[in-house]
């Protein structure tokens, strides 16, 4: 199949396309000049494998929880070829996304992603079932959904802060922490999933899946 899948769920943005067997993935660390980027990143890493927006038998993002200026992005650009070439793009939870690699280890797998305000979004996996649904917290209240004597496995945009911060809660837990390989693979694999499964792909006015409020929705609630 020939797709392409978008993270932009962090301040790290990964671009992939893919045709057939073949990948091409970019990472991009460029914080604010996201918006200046993402388009030309898009075509380039297209051409790559040679193709065009037009070839695209789906599209795939991170749902989230992120930022809202990376997801915002993200939506943005796939929501322009899926209306301009009728292309199919598939939305997958980002916490999911992260955690998908390490389904068969066992104890707990958590991924995050930094939310500022020592708060983080996560979520909790076990045999590859989600056990707490993604949310907005903080390692304390994380570690109360753990046992005490099980592996901890912590992966994500921002894993190694917050593997850091739940070891020095609990110092005898058994806490490692794991870098996936580039998000895009697995969401290829998720949203091809998705498909199989005949699941319908986003609609126009579906948007991203924000656990947080903006600065301006929390202003404007205030006055």
């Amino acid at each position: 199949m020939h797709a392409l899948a978008i993270d932009s769920a962090s301040r790290t943005m990964t671009i992939a396309a893919k045709k057939d067997t073949d990948t091409m993935t970019v990472v991009l660390d460029v914080a604010m000049k996201q918006s200046e980027k993402i388009l030309p990143v898009i075509d380039w890493v297209l051409a790559q494998l040679g193709l065009t927006a037009a070839d695209l038998d789906y599209a795939a993002i991170c749902k989230g929880p992120g930022t809202f200026t990376g997801l915002r992005l993200g939506f943005a650009a796939l929501k322009a070829l899926q209306l301009s070439h009728a292309i199919p793009l598939y939305a997958v939870p980002t916490l999911d996304v992260y955690a998908s690699p390490f389904s068969s280890i066992p104890g707990a797998v958590i991924s995050v992603i930094d939310a500022k305000k020592d708060q983080f979004f996560a979520a909790v996996y076990r045999n590859g079932r989600c056990c707490l649904p993604p949310t907005d917290t903080n390692p304390e209240a994380v570690l109360r959904q753990l046992d005490a004597e099980e592996r901890v496995t912590v992966t994500g945009a921002n894993a190694g802060q917050f593997a850091d911060m739940l070891q020095s809660l609990a110092p005898t837990l058994d806490v490692r922490c794991l870098k996936a390989p580039p998000a895009t693979d697995a969401l290829f694999a998720l949203a091809e999933g998705m498909i199989a499964r005949k699941e319908p792909p986003l609609a126009d006015y579906d948007g991203p899946a924000y656990l947080r409020k903006s600065e301006a929705e929390i202003a404007l609630k205030q006055k």
